[in-house]
């Protein structure tokens, strides 16, 4: 029993150390999935956008949401469309957009290994066109990483209604390492 207790003490030590030893924050972006926007090219014509799009995640919030940057890669196809339709030069058209501060939230009942969320996003600004998006669901997968971990069990505490402030203050620790 005392030698249980000694294990404890000396495990729950390390563990505070190596968190205090961090000190670079931990990047997590999800794993780029097919998203399909639409750009209105006119009344009733829509040109669909199958783009790629990741969320990188800068904080974790009280409200069981994620606040992040969203990345959409546009295919060649959307630059030519956009370019056409703005006027501008390809060249002027971006490959990627970025929307900073974008909110998403975990789809209800998800759980790991494979957690969706979904990001609150109906449009997107791009060379003064607008891409138009009808859902923006995006993957979370378990793996043994520390945050992944975080994420399932900060589900598994949403799911069961149960606390979760630790969790999500575990995530942000991770995210933002402060000096």
């Amino acid at each position: 029993m005392v030698l249980a207790f000694a294990c404890l003490a000396f495990c729950g030590g390390m563990v505070n150390a190596l968190a205090q030893l961090q000190t670079t924050p931990i990047v997590f972006t999800t794993v780029p999935k097919l998203v399909i926007g639409h750009l209105q090219s006119g009344p009733g014509t829509d040109f669909p956008v199958h783009g790629r799009a990741s969320l990188t995640v800068t904080a974790a919030n009280d409200n069981d949401t994620l606040t992040g940057t969203l990345v959409y890669t546009l295919p060649d196809d959307a630059r030519q469309k956009i370019a056409q339709l703005s006027g501008k030069a390809l060249k002027d058209i971006p490959s990627n957009i970025s929307v900073k501060n974008a909110t998403a939230s975990f789809q209800r009942g998800t759980a790991c290994p494979l957690l969706r969320v979904e990001v609150l996003l109906k449009d997107a600004d791009i060379a003064g066109t607008k891409l138009f998006f009808d859902r923006v669901s995006l993957d979370i997968h378990e793996t043994p990483d520390q945050i992944n971990q975080l994420f399932c069990n900060w589900t598994r505490q949403i799911n069961a209604r149960r606390q979760r402030q630790g969790i999500i203050a575990a995530i942000n620790r991770l995210i933002t390492v402060e000096n």
